[in-house]
């Protein structure tokens, strides 16, 4: 991937090396008050200079940074940029700093990237399907949803010859749950040229995509717009003299081939500046289809005997434990005669980490009684921001002390594990020190970070596992401060290799922590003391378990479910799953993801396969389920990966199926609906 330059100081990518045109990458967008708009100069329709004076362009060990001046405002912008070795991605980000008489920025962008899929004819291209552009939308329990569009279809059609016309797309985020609605990335494939550009933006409050095209039938190219504070999103920056402001990261960049080459890319950016230092072993957690914060000591012993049994290294005690969501006291009369620490201390009896879960953002009324203020909530022009579970002021240094007292607590009993849960999202943000909401959204979120931060440095040895919900908060301005990220709530194991194979997209691999539940006991279910006799004779020939297995093995399994209750047979598979999770480990944590089923939806019930590699596709392991019903043959053409050999590697032959691969066609015969194998293909 080459970068070049004008004259002006504007860059643009490419695979091939070329001189950069007038329109180039522009660097950033600027909006100041309604009276000037700067992105005028961005969409061809006046020259650059007549805006942003380019003044000079710095070289700095890891990329540049290009200055502007806008002169009749007195304001100087900076677009930084930092290239990687090896890896064909740049990050991005503008600041502006403030020595003239400009009040306030409605929109400051971090990138603003023109030229993609430049053609002469591009809009016949716009409905053709030789471009097509990947979108992934997100829910509590349906994350991981790509939708492929033409430009076209999401309503990139040019309707006139005037210059001025411009169409665009754009989804966003306004909420602590980033992720909540959309991930913010966007990939697109140029079929005609076999590129592939991907963009991600890199924050864990409000942001924004904007996709474009301008100048009507004449248009030539796709632009792409991104950024954290906009107008739109209630985010206003007002600036006193000499103040500065920082947009959030973009992070972007070219690749031969489609998709996978694409998120291959991010995925190598993604483990490079991961500040993660844990490589997470197998977590039994007493949660999802499980314990339901039903605690007790009787059920919990059995629950760490069995996770002991089959191979589970860390224990993680989830809701439940407290006498209190918010106050973090153990509710020791639930632990029988040792208390609270008493299971801790059986937990480590049996060789394994001890964890509980936290939620350290809800904060619950008592808490203002015992710390006699109020300030240690999030309010919203002096109402409490989600009344019936208030969330935490992260900037206030009466609830931090408080938070890392009993987080240290906790760590003094042998805590060496804390799942951290968000639950409930801040919406549009906080005003409680008198800034606009969407301000005060950003400003809580660094706080979070900071808090987070705070406590691996205390305790360097602490495993943090971040959930949202699920995967509501797993932007990757988040997740890197993390060890691990569930990848989901959902329930129902029969709809997690959709969620699975497009969060895979998304996340580290071995960040990925992956429900796996044999023998569960349902929500519904959750006051009964063991699962109906309906789940033993669902578990009796096997399948449920090893579909559970085979999904999860594909990142970090995160066992739960009432396991104490497997028969023998059963056992044995967990047993198995679990000693192949801790084999593969390594080759999760170096691998990339493969898709040659593309990605599905939710609600699928045909098949599907999903793969890890190495870095050549020397070796793949490949799961293929048969999501319906009834026995299925199952299809996977692999011809693209140049493969010679495959074998079932979970679970062992005697639950072998008839399958066959001929270096092009992986064909699998599923006996039975609902069910799953886990393969190795060897060059």
């Amino acid at each position: 991937m080459y970068i070049n330059f004008n004259d002006q100081g504007e860059f643009n990518l490419s695979l091939t090396k070329k001189p950069a045109d007038i329109f180039g990458f522009t660097n950033c967008i600027i909006r100041e008050g309604g009276s000037f708009d700067a992105q005028l100069a961005n969409f061809g329709i006046v020259p650059t200079t007549d805006a942003l004076n380019f003044v000079k362009k710095q070289v700095t060990d890891s990329g540049f940074i290009t200055e502007y001046n806008l002169t009749e405002k007195n304001l100087s912008v900076f677009c930084n940029v930092k290239t990687y070795k090896e890896i064909n991605v740049v990050s991005q980000y503008t600041t502006v700093k403030n020595t003239g008489n400009i009040r306030y920025i409605t929109q400051l962008c971090s990138a603003n990237i023109n030229e993609i899929c430049y053609d002469e004819n591009l809009e016949k291209r716009l409905s053709d399907g030789s471009i097509l552009i990947h979108i992934c939308q997100s829910k509590w329990q349906g994350e991981g949803q790509w939708i492929k569009r033409t430009p076209n279809e999401l309503g990139l059609y040019v309707c006139n010859s005037h210059s001025w016309e411009r169409e665009f797309y754009r989804f966003d985020s306004i909420s602590s749950w980033s992720t909540g609605e959309y991930y913010p990335i966007i990939i697109i494939e140029d079929k005609k040229r076999n590129e592939c550009w991907f963009f991600e933006i890199e924050s864990g409050h409000d942001w924004f995509f904007e996709i474009y095209v301008c100048r009507g039938i004449k248009t030539k190219f796709l632009s792409i717009k991104t950024g954290t504070a906009d107008e739109r999103l209630g985010n206003i920056i007002t600036l006193d003299n000499k103040n500065s402001a920082t947009s959030c990261k973009t992070v972007y960049g070219i690749t031969r081939g489609g998709f996978e080459e694409a998120i291959k890319q991010l995925l190598k950016y993604k483990r490079l500046v991961s500040e993660s230092t844990h490589d997470v072993p197998v977590v039994f957690n007493d949660y999802m289809n499980c314990n339901w914060a039903n605690e007790s000591e009787r059920t919990l012993i059995r629950l760490i005997d069995k996770a002991k049994e089959v191979g589970a290294d860390i224990f993680c005690i989830d809701d439940g434990w407290q006498i209190s969501q918010g106050l973090w006291y153990p509710d020791d009369k639930k632990f029988g005669k040792n208390g609270f620490k008493g299971i801790i201390d059986y937990i480590i009896s049996k060789g394994m980490t001890a964890g509980v879960w936290f939620e350290f953002e809800t904060i619950p009324y008592e808490l203002i009684e015992k710390l006699g203020t109020d300030e240690i909530i999030l309010k919203r022009n002096s109402y409490t921001v989600a009344p019936h579970r208030p969330l935490a002021n992260m900037r206030s240094s009466v609830l931090l002390n408080y938070l890392n007292e009993r987080v240290d607590a906790l760590y003094d009993l042998g805590v060496r594990f804390i799942k951290n849960d968000h639950n409930n999202t801040e919406f549009t943000g906080s005003t409680n020190y008198g800034e606009l909401p969407a301000y005060g959204l950003e400003k809580n979120n660094e706080y979070f970070i900071k808090f987070i931060e705070g406590i691996k440095h205390r305790h360097p040895d602490l495993i943090i596992e971040n959930c949202g919900s699920g995967a509501m908060r797993s932007d990757n301005d988040t997740l890197k401060h993390f060890d691990l990220q569930s990848t989901s709530d959902q329930e129902n194991y029969r709809l997690n290799p959709s969620i699975v194979g497009g969060t895979l997209a998304l996340m580290p691999p071995e960040k990925a922590g992956i429900w796996c539940y044999p023998y569960p006991l349902s929500f519904d279910e959750r006051d009964m003391d063991m699962p109906p006799e309906k789940t033993f004779k669902a578990a009796i020939d096997g399948e449920q378990t090893i579909f559970n297995f085979t999904t999860s093995l594909l990142g970090k399994t995160y066992l739960s479910g009432r396991i104490d209750c497997a028969d023998e047979n059963n056992t044995n598979l967990i047993k198995e799953g679990v000693a192949l999770s801790k084999k593969l480990s390594n080759y999760i944590k170096t691998g990339y993801p493969v898709f040659p089923k593309g990605t599905i939806r939710l609600n699928c019930s045909t098949d599907y396969a999903l793969g890890i590699t190495d870095e050549n596709c020397n070796t793949m392991i490949l799961a293929v389920w048969n999501l319906s019903e009834k026995p299925r043959t199952v299809t996977v053409d692999l011809s693209k990966y140049c493969l010679k050999t495959a074998k079932i590697i979970y679970p062992e032959k005697q639950y072998e199926i008839p399958f066959t691969f001929n270096e092009k066609n992986l064909v699998c015969k599923f006996l039975k609906g609902v069910s799953a194998r886990l393969f190795l293909l060897e060059k």
